[in-house]
């Protein structure tokens, strides 16, 4: 039994040295393996060669387009529709008749005063003839001055009435001459509200009228963009329904005040609409939407950077200030050794930023492999882009 317990108790041990053994052989071939990947062969990476160039700061905004004008037509004579012959789409010009509102209450109205005129023509006569009377007599001493100075009085009151009438019958004339509903402006009729027959209201509109030979786009400028924009500048607008074409407008109006919710500043920019060559039809229809583009600035000759070889870092991003760009880069040296460096940046076209410090013209920067680099790590470049 004692025999039997010492072998078990020498196996054992010869288990736990052997354990032991190949444990430290593991880690012995993988402290081996993770000293031969550090200085084994260099990370792979691709980088491109800094130089300057010409780059212009556009402002990039969604642009929805509106009619350049539109006027809601009202009508001030409560009363049936008697002719509306127009659609939705149908051009009308200045002056034309839109619709034909009945207007017998109001010619009834009319009568109505012109006969109480006439009733007060009769008693102003009937006193100014009094009046002519009661001088002779008020000379005579006939009459008191009491009663002379009474029908004076009576003869201003009825005067004074008939002026209130004649107002009023002017008035109800306007009114009356509203009943005919004509355009104001050159257009295209547009959101039809009522049809013969409606009882026409001056709180309903009849319908709209929008100017589309031209057209307009109100931009929402950040608070940064407001001082480069000024009224004439160029803005190019690129459509949805119109991707391969670039339309042509100005900046037209800026407006004084910042939105106090949103702190955008609203740009009007102004643009023609073209009319299709087969259809003779307008080209442009408001509501369509695409991005519109304005030229601020242009910068030739300065130092550009893609894009691909910025790497955002959260301790620059504290240390950036307002109106402040800072980011990342690995600059490669002439022993192929990447260096990490903080670059400055300005305005930004496409893909491309200004430099304003940080890099030089000729330097090179590694625009992809970056993930897990360390300064001065050993670097194979496979393909420099140009």
């Amino acid at each position: 039994m004692k025999n039997r317990r010492l072998v078990s108790t020498v196996l054992f041990t010869c288990f736990i040295a052997f354990a032991l053994m190949f444990t430290a052989m593991g880690c012995s071939r993988r402290d081996k393996s993770e000293s031969k990947s550090k200085s084994g062969r260099p990370k792979t990476v691709r980088v491109q060669t800094v130089k300057k160039g010409d780059i212009t700061e556009v402002l990039d905004y969604g642009a929805d387009l509106q009619p350049y004008l539109e006027v809601k037509i009202f009508s001030p004579v409560p009363d049936r529709i008697l002719t509306f012959p127009w659609s939705d789409g149908d051009e009308i010009q200045e002056g034309q008749r839109i619709a034909l509102i009945r207007k017998k209450g109001l010619d009834m109205g009319l009568e109505q005063v012109s006969a109480q005129i006439d009733a007060l023509d009769i008693e102003i006569d009937n006193l100014e003839s009094e009046l002519k009377r009661s001088k002779t007599l008020f000379a005579a001493g006939a009459i008191s001055q009491q009663s002379f100075d009474k029908i004076e009085a009576a003869l201003r009151g009825l005067k004074a009435q008939r002026r209130a009438l004649q107002a009023s019958k002017g008035q109800v004339a306007v009114s009356a001459g509203n009943a005919v509903i004509i355009a104001p402006i050159k257009g295209v009729i547009a959101n039809k509200m009522l049809e013969v027959g409606d009882l026409a209201a001056p709180q309903i509109p009849l319908c709209s009228i929008v100017e589309i030979e031209k057209l307009k786009v109100q931009l929402k400028l950040v608070e940064s963009d407001v001082p480069k924009v000024r009224v004439g500048q160029a803005a190019r607008i690129r459509l949805n329904a119109y991707p391969q074409r670039v339309f042509t407008g100005a900046v037209k109006k800026i407006l004084p005040y910042l939105n106090s919710a949103t702190r955008t500043n609203t740009v009007e920019v102004v643009l023609d609409n073209p009319k299709d060559p087969e259809t003779g039809s307008f080209l442009l229809k408001p509501g369509m939407f695409g991005r519109a583009e304005i030229e601020v600035e242009r910068y030739e000759q300065v130092i550009t950077v893609d894009e691909r070889a910025l790497i955002l870092d959260n301790q620059m991003l504290e240390q950036q200030k307002d109106n402040q760009i800072l980011r990342k880069v690995f600059v490669v040296d002439g022993a192929n050794r990447v260096h990490s460096r903080s670059v400055k940046l300005g305005v930004r076209k496409g893909s491309v930023f200004q430099v304003i410090e940080g890099l030089s013209e000729g330097e090179r920067v590694v625009t992809r492999g970056q993930n897990g680099l360390e300064d001065n790590q050993k670097v194979e470049i496979v393909k420099a882009l140009k």
